[in-house]
């Protein structure tokens, strides 16, 4: 490839298209994609720890803290203390979706669906897949810088 090729370009310009259309579909929730995607995760991995949490969405500490607030002050997510032994650091806690947040998420559930599949319907199966193969592969293969 040419030097003068940017890959993160043409990758945010996706990405982009992407989130105005979970977005889109999400609005009657009142959600934004990276919120359905936290309590989504929170939902299927809570009690989490704030710092796996943050490795697993791929986002720093303080990302994942700002993302956070609105959830909280909505009273979908909580935070819940870990054991002694699970403890990564001084600053590190759990959370988890209370059961406002459990509501929230299966009444967001249907329209995060119809989003996927307009993906999956514009882009074929083939092409969906293959996407998510070479997301997925390139994130472990930059996880070390």
């Amino acid at each position: 490839m040419s030097k003068e090729v940017c890959t993160c370009t043409p990758l945010r310009r996706l990405t982009r298209t992407m989130t105005l259309l979970y977005d889109h579909h999400l609005q009657p929730n009142e959600l934004t994609i990276t919120q359905y995607s936290l309590i989504s995760r929170i939902g299927r991995l809570g009690p989490i720890a704030n710092i796996l949490l943050a490795a697993d969405m791929g986002m720093d500490r303080s990302t994942l803290s700002r993302a956070l607030k609105p959830l909280m002050a909505a009273g979908w997510v909580e935070t819940v203390d870990l054991p002694e032994e699970a403890l990564l650091d001084k600053r590190s806690f759990a959370l988890q979706l209370t059961a406002a947040g459990r509501i929230k998420l299966e009444e967001a559930r249907p329209n995060w669906r119809r989003a996927q599949d307009e993906i999956d319907r514009q882009l074929g199966p083939k092409l969906s897949r293959e996407i998510m193969d070479v997301i997925e592969d390139a994130y472990a293969r930059l996880q070390d810088l």
